[in-house]
């Protein structure tokens, strides 16, 4: 199915700009493993041989060797350091290869296919901002994510995160999880790839939209990709101080609450940056502090006037409402406390890698079997993920539902519903059934 869709269309798949200076990786459905035969000195000071030295491919990934049952296997189901000097090249090694997943670097090589990063000889990177659910901490995770005790004597099964101190019922510390994604933690990463698009990149920023493309993953989230040249020759501490003005870390009430008459002030609102983002920062923090776990002594306070205290924060220019008895200090700590809250939820690591790959536009996720999808500013605000960016039509497929302990979610394909799942075999339309098997919690049935 993946090899039809890269046959059929073709004409969809992105070409990045400067095509020829691209390192491509390919994510593949099987892997390449290698057993390693080493010598080895046994208890009576024996020389022994481990291994077999063999290779081949396997479609799961090898615990031991298939041959010689040893350990020493290594195996990878990736393809790196590719390059292609053509679009119709590309196109015609998607179309052959029918990969998992496939990606392109973010930089510009001069040898991209060199297998060392000195020898590539990098030129310079757009400015990449992956924005996943996974980050938001969207309270769907509690319906439809799932875990289930490694401990093969326990195998006890909750929903949502694993509990950090370990499982319940054997205090076992390893998980086996199984992530989803629904219309809620999908709304939610959109919301925050609008903000950090809005407010950060063009607001702050002032990065003119037009060299800002914008992308659904495939998956559980979006990507912006920042194509100005200005960013490109930008190194790594660069790339982390931007992505830390977004996120907000490091800022300091100290620098924006201030006092006349040792009377707390509130930031305006007509500052730049932080300074005049504040004030919405503590507004959210408090409507939402009901949810919020700290312990500090202004909780309490917070709680008990809020509608009071945000009545103040709303006017203009906003005020600290002095009847909550909350000093200076307090207000500072609640600004800092509401920054780290509301600040732009972005995987840093994928913003200051300056050799980082990011899906190509046009691909097929392997873990979802949708379309990496290429939006702009106005048509993701009515981008539905499951129906917009389906990649197979409506013929039925028969698939065997694996729920094993924990049933398989209810999800949304289209405009139908379906499941939830135990184990048991159902007739589906083409994109829920592949979705299933993608997800690899289904086999043909």
């Amino acid at each position: 199915m993946f090899q039809q869709y890269y046959r059929n269309h073709a004409a969809d798949i992105d070409i990045p700009d400067r095509l020829h200076m691209r390192e491509f990786a390919l994510e593949t459905w099987e892997y390449t493993w290698r057993c390693t035969r080493r010598a080895e000195t046994d208890a009576s000071g024996q020389t022994v041989y481990v291994g077999c030295g063999r290779k081949g491919t396997a479609i799961q990934r090898p615990s031991v060797c298939p041959v010689c049952n040893s350990p020493t296997v290594t195996s990878t189901n990736w393809s790196r350091h590719l390059g292609f000097r053509t679009a119709k090249a590309m196109r015609s090694e998607l179309a052959a290869r029918a990969p998992h997943s496939v990606y392109h670097s973010a930089a510009f090589y001069n040898i991209p296919v060199a297998r060392d990063m000195q020898e590539k000889q990098w030129q310079g990177a757009e400015l990449v901002f992956d924005i996943d659910a996974d980050h938001l901490d969207a309270p769907c995770t509690q319906e439809h994510d799932s875990w289930v005790c490694a401990n093969p004597n326990c195998m006890k099964t909750g929903w949502g995160e694993p509990p950090e101190q370990g499982c319940p019922s054997c205090g076992g510390l390893e998980f086996h999880r199984r992530k989803w994604i629904c219309d809620r933690c999908m709304d939610d990463a959109r919301r925050n790839t609008l903000r950090v698009y809005d407010e950060f990149l063009v607001g702050d920023f002032g990065i003119d939209s037009d060299q800002i493309v914008i992308n659904y993953s495939g998956h559980r989230g979006y990507h912006i990709r920042v194509r100005d040249p200005r960013v490109f020759k930008l190194d790594s501490a660069a790339r982390v101080e931007i992505a830390h003005e977004i996120t907000g870390v490091g800022f300091d009430g100290n620098s924006v609450v201030g006092t006349t008459l040792n009377i707390p002030q509130a930031p305006a609102r007509s500052l730049a940056g932080w300074g005049g983002r504040v004030v919405d920062a503590i507004v959210n923090l408090i409507r939402n502090i009901d949810s919020y776990e700290g312990g500090q002594h202004w909780v309490s306070r917070l709680k008990r006037n809020r509608e009071a205290i945000i009545a103040g924060l709303l006017k203009n220019p906003p005020e600290f409402w002095r009847g909550a008895g909350i000093s200076v200090k307090s207000w500072r700590e609640i600004a800092t406390v509401a920054v780290a809250m509301y600040g732009g939820k972005i995987d840093v690591p994928v913003t200051h890698d300056v050799h980082r790959v990011i899906r190509l536009i046009g691909s097929i996720h392997g873990k979802t079997g949708f379309v990496v999808a290429k939006l702009t500013r106005e048509s993701i605000e009515d981008f539905d993920p499951f129906a917009d960016a389906l990649a197979f039509g409506a013929d039925n497929l028969r698939v065997r539902v694996l729920g094993g302990l924990l049933e398989v979610p209810r999800f949304r394909i289209g405009d139908e519903l379906y499941g939830p799942y135990g184990d048991e075999v159902v007739d589906l339309p083409m994109s829920a059934a592949m979705f299933l098997l993608c997800k690899g919690v289904a086999v043909l049935g």
